[in-house]
């Protein structure tokens, strides 16, 4: 009988924890086993002295902590995204700090935003906003972070997308630009199947693959952007990082932007 009952229970606890991975793996999140491979401080160094190689950066928020960004730029990183908002409410504690500290570097940098898909869209645009500077010299053109741990409360996809293209347009017509949309495969042929979102530029988010795929959406356009590993080491630094390339057909000019 003890037998016959620790198998029971040992079958039940299997059941439980595939059906909690099939549960993250269907909301778009990337799992571990998706990002074996981790990029060295030596490999970004390679790269940026091969006129071959592509653009590198990287992208932070206040969960690196203190960040050395005069070593980061010496490490062979050339652009970088820090986070400046989530939500309704949330403003990255390291978020100033990084924005001051890239421009004293004189490091080609960009903010983002992480969306909420249970909080107001233009609440949230006019956050990420706030953040900002009246005045912006040579940043990079904002982002919006959409990702599995975006989706919170009910799950409406139509009413998704038409919040998330409030959001794109309360940036867009305050500064004058089209945002970049981050997201992943999981994600965006689930949540971004609207033809609008092909209009935005996109970074792609994929691990552990030589070649990312790019979403059904931007099909014809591919991705200006690959997050290919956030187990990236730089100097200046502490623990992993995310890292990222640019395109061979982008240039990082035609990312960058001003308003006055």
């Amino acid at each position: 009988m003890r037998r016959t009952l620790f198998f029971l229970l040992a079958s039940l606890l299997f059941c439980i924890s595939s059906c909690n991975n099939e549960k993250q793996q269907s909301a778009g999140e990337v799992t571990k086993e998706d990002s074996t491979k981790k990029i060295s401080n030596v490999e970004i160094k390679e790269h940026a002295t091969k006129d071959t190689s592509p653009v590198i950066g990287i992208d932070v928020s206040h969960f690196q902590g203190n960040i050395d960004w005069i070593k980061i730029k010496q490490s062979g990183v050339q652009f970088c995204y820090a986070k400046a908002s989530q939500g309704n409410y949330f403003k990255d504690l390291k978020f100033q700090e990084n924005k001051h500290n890239t421009e004293k570097a004189d490091l080609v940098h960009g903010a983002y935003h992480f969306y909420m898909t249970n909080e107001d869209p233009k609440k949230q645009a006019m956050l990420f906003l706030s953040c900002l500077d009246k005045e912006i010299t040579n940043q990079m053109l904002p982002m919006l972070d959409l990702e599995g741990g975006s989706i919170k409360g009910e799950i409406d996809i139509e009413a998704i997308q038409k919040n998330v293209m409030i959001w794109l347009t309360t940036v867009e017509e305050a500064l004058g630009v089209k945002p970049i949309i981050y997201t992943n495969n999981p994600f965006a042929n689930t949540y971004l199947k609207n033809p609008e979102f092909a209009n935005y530029k996109l970074w792609l988010a994929e691990y552990g693959v030589e070649k990312p795929r790019t979403p059904h959406t931007w099909r014809n356009q591919g991705w200006v952007i690959w997050q290919r590993s956030p187990n990236g080491f730089v100097d200046g630094s502490k623990g992993d990082i995310d890292h990222d390339i640019l395109a061979e057909s982008q240039s990082l000019e035609e990312l960058i932007f001003s308003k006055k």
